[in-house]
């Protein structure tokens, strides 16, 4: 045999081998490629969101108010066409604009392609990161803000509505943090705009408003609220059906735009967040409550920012401690925020007798200090 005719068996022994290896492989080739385009288009569209959609449908796409949220499985299996001509057009009678160069809009036929595979692909939790790496901050755990034309509607509605309205109002202040703005509840804490809890006697609304529930994030706010208050929000619940099919509701706030390279920026968007979600048991600028003073000598000058940021993230460390774990439910923008902000107390926080809180009773008997300041006698 020549080289020539070796040479061409050779090659055909090759293709033989080879073709079927390529034919098998095809297939996962070819879902690969898929798989890295719609990356791609993903990426490129969580830019093309923050810019333009995170102001109404919320930086992680939960939505804001009557604005619909886009994270949900409905969406994410609707017709191409449906939301094609959803995102092209708009919708009529509502505040979705048509968002195609052809409708006035500003985007092209790719890039209403690119958010058609954000809405079905994206994982919205690392979109309101890149919404918060560029100043955008969602409204996590809002309190919304209640308008007086709002109290007054409610009051408007029933010879109790006076009390009613003052639940609305106690409720946005101290419950919407954990139970959401409209009630639809979270991960935090249970619905509460439900006929379940409509259901329920006005005496066991306001005893577990009172005592809260041992073993959940339900802490008791019997040291935080007067009695009458704690009933005002019960009657708010009770009627919560009937002031919203008066077409009256709480709205949450919008996404916020700060400067993350200035400072005080930073600490202040700390601030806001401190005082939405920990005032409650951590006490107003941190000097302790149902939860420790963090704004003290003890809590500051024996951890590290760290430690603190490790506390947030995944809750408190003792046994049947009510510290919620708040790391699924902030960016990591938001988080240094209040890790910074709870830092900066620490040049001027004073000593506090007290600063593992009077949920805690001040820790251990053994440890105690008597009222004259010497430690107590074994018990």
């Amino acid at each position: 045999m020549n080289k020539y005719t070796f040479t061409t068996v050779l090659t055909l022994l090759l293709l033989v081998l080879i073709l079927p290896v390529y034919a098998y492989l095809e297939p996962f080739r070819m879902a690969q490629d898929q798989a890295d385009l719609r990356q791609e288009f993903v990426a490129d569209a969580a830019v093309i969101y923050v810019q333009n959609c995170a102001v109404c449908h919320g930086a992680s796409g939960a939505g804001i108010g009557a604005t619909p949220t886009l994270n949900n499985p409905g969406l994410r299996e609707a017709d191409y066409d449906f939301l094609y001509k959803t995102i092209a057009r708009g919708r009529y009678d509502t505040i979705m604009t048509g968002w195609h160069t052809e409708e006035g809009g500003i985007l092209n036929d790719y890039q209403i392609d690119e958010l058609i595979a954000l809405i079905r692909y994206v994982d919205w939790d690392l979109v309101g990161e890149l919404a918060a790496v560029q100043g955008l901050i969602p409204p996590t755990l809002p309190v919304p803000a209640v308008d007086v034309t709002l109290l007054a509607d409610v009051t408007a509605l029933d010879p109790q509505g006076a009390v009613w309205a003052a639940g609305m109002q106690l409720f946005a202040n101290n419950c919407a943090i954990c139970h959401g703005v409209n009630g639809e509840g979270s991960d935090l804490g249970a619905p509460l705009n439900t006929p379940e809890v409509r259901a329920k006697e006005t005496a066991v609304l306001v005893n577990t408003i009172t005592n809260g529930v041992p073993g959940s994030a339900m802490v008791a706010w019997d040291n935080a609220l007067q009695p009458d208050k704690i009933e005002a929000i019960a009657a708010f619940l009770h009627n919560w059906d009937a002031i919203a099919a008066q077409g009256l509701a709480l709205m949450p706030p919008e996404p916020v735009q700060i400067d993350l390279d200035n400072p005080q920026d930073v600490l202040a968007l700390g601030e806001r967040i401190f005082t939405a979600t920990c005032t409650a048991c951590h006490g107003d600028n941190g000097s302790g409550g149902i939860g420790p003073a963090l704004n003290s000598q003890q809590a500051l000058t024996s951890r590290s920012d760290a430690q603190i940021l490790n506390t947030i993230i995944n809750g408190g460390h003792r046994p049947n401690s009510p510290m919620p774990a708040f790391g699924d439910r902030f960016t990591s923008v938001e988080l240094q925020a209040l890790v910074a902000y709870i830092r900066a107390w620490e040049p001027t926080a004073p000593i506090v007798e007290n600063p593992r809180g009077t949920a805690q009773g001040g820790g251990p008997p053994w440890l105690r200090a008597t009222s004259d300041g010497a430690p107590a006698q074994n018990q």
